[in-house]
């Protein structure tokens, strides 16, 4: 299960529909893209996105997971990570994964989100092994320790798990039993905060019943592409200034590495499942 120094950790959606020909993947995620583009602030002398003449039907969410490596010549310096560890400063530079891609035990990872539309971000993680049975939920975001306890989201707010001033500042890929196949990380973005969920300072256990309800009422088919030209691509100093919440990113940013669609009704929460999977 995750704690603050072991961790795994995803998304992939749960009720995931056949892909489209990878042209019209292409098209569909070049849509999707100006959609939340058009939702975003415009930046400083630059010409609107215009929103698109095809609406997307449901909600549109973006994912970047983010592979902590050892800086490469070239990099930025100001994207890079400091991170206090036993051994001394380390500094790590954050590159772009596909969702779902397999990540290897030990690798430290983080995740960063963003919705079209505003709202209040949820995360609960499970534990999932090879006969398809699940852990303890536990909500792993919001808590006191990461933004103060803020999880309002919208259009250009990144929300990156954990924060960069968390210590640690990443989630690392651990099994916590020998069949362990992925962590599963449920999304849940809500019009108005959960009256039932406190937030606390760490993590907190959530009951079977109420995640079980929750998913009854919310959620909905899902989809997700890839943005395969940026795939492995550093983190960049814009990115980690919206992370650290010091700018809403514009439509001239990075837009996020993974899309889902799901197919609900505008104003209704949203609910979708990532899975971060474990090498073998």
């Amino acid at each position: 299960m995750i704690n603050r120094a072991s961790v795994l950790l995803l998304i992939v959606p749960a009720l995931m529909l056949a892909q489209p020909p990878a042209d019209e993947q292409v098209r569909t995620r070049q849509l999707w893209d100006t959609t939340l583009l058009a939702k975003r602030p415009a930046a400083a002398k630059a010409t609107p996105v215009k929103r698109p003449s095809t609406l997307v039907k449901g909600a549109l969410v973006g994912i970047t997971v983010w592979r902590l490596r050892p800086p490469k010549p070239g990099d930025a310096s100001t994207a890079r990570a400091l991170v206090h560890e036993e051994t001394g400063d380390q500094d790590w530079m954050p590159e772009r994964v596909a969702a779902g891609a397999p990540l290897a035990e030990g690798q430290k990872v983080r995740i960063s989100a963003e919705a079209a539309e505003e709202g209040f971000l949820y995360v609960i993680d499970r534990d999932e092994y090879a006969d398809g049975s699940k852990g303890t939920p536990y909500l792993i975001f919001p808590t006191l320790r990461t933004r103060g306890g803020d999880n309002h989201v919208g259009a250009g707010v990144v929300i990156e798990i954990p924060a960069q001033d968390d210590n640690p500042p990443y989630f690392k890929v651990e099994r916590t039993r020998p069949d362990q196949v992925h962590e599963v990380l449920t999304l849940l973005i809500t019009p108005k905060p959960l009256a039932e969920v406190k937030i606390e300072r760490q993590r907190q256990k959530l009951s079977e019943e109420d995640v079980t309800g929750w998913e009854k009422r919310w959620k909905a088919k899902s989809y997700k592409l890839e943005d395969t030209a940026n795939q492995g691509k550093a983190y960049t100093a814009t990115e980690k200034q919206a992370a650290r919440g010091e700018k809403l990113l514009t439509n001239q940013d990075p837009l996020p590495q993974t899309m889902y669609r799901v197919d609900c009704k505008s104003g209704e929460p949203v609910m979708l499942d990532v899975q971060l999977k474990i090498a073998k």
